[in-house]
């Protein structure tokens, strides 16, 4: 059995905020937002291995990282659809062919991928009051 794991995601924002005229309470200001959460991993494949390579990079040759037939036909059926989703989308003469454009392109995982994800927040909130005051709660 394979064990679900969860995903760190993060995001900032940055804002530089100039002020036109500066005094002693009105002044330049740097604002840094952070956002972290986990989300758990719906989809597990145990046969993909993240601790070691598939291959030993001088045992790599040029003409492997090249797409293969059957690599440039999957190529070619998903940027049709992207295509068509894109000209039905932002061009007005072909708008009526919409709804039999391809707006979602199935893959193994689409219906686990279907539901909401569940995610935590990452912040770890101890009950004990000296742990939340060094951590400004």
């Amino acid at each position: 059995m394979f064990r679900s794991c969860y995903r760190l995601v993060g995001d900032n924002i940055d804002i530089n905020i100039q002020a036109k005229i500066q005094t002693m309470t009105h002044n330049n200001r740097s604002i840094h937002w952070t956002q972290q959460y986990a989300v758990l991993n719906r989809v597990n494949e145990p046969t993909l291995d993240e601790k070691s390579p598939q291959k030993h990079l001088k045992d790599i040759q040029l003409i492997e990282l090249l797409p293969d037939k059957k690599v440039q036909e999957n190529l070619k059926m998903r940027w049709a659809a992207l295509v068509g989703r894109v000209v039905t989308k932002y061009l007005t003469k072909p708008k009526h062919l919409s709804p039999i454009a391809t707006h979602h392109i199935s893959h193994p995982y689409s219906k686990d991928m279907a539901s909401k994800s569940e995610s935590v927040s990452c912040v770890m909130v101890n009950s004990s009051r000296s742990i939340c005051t060094s951590l400004n709660f």
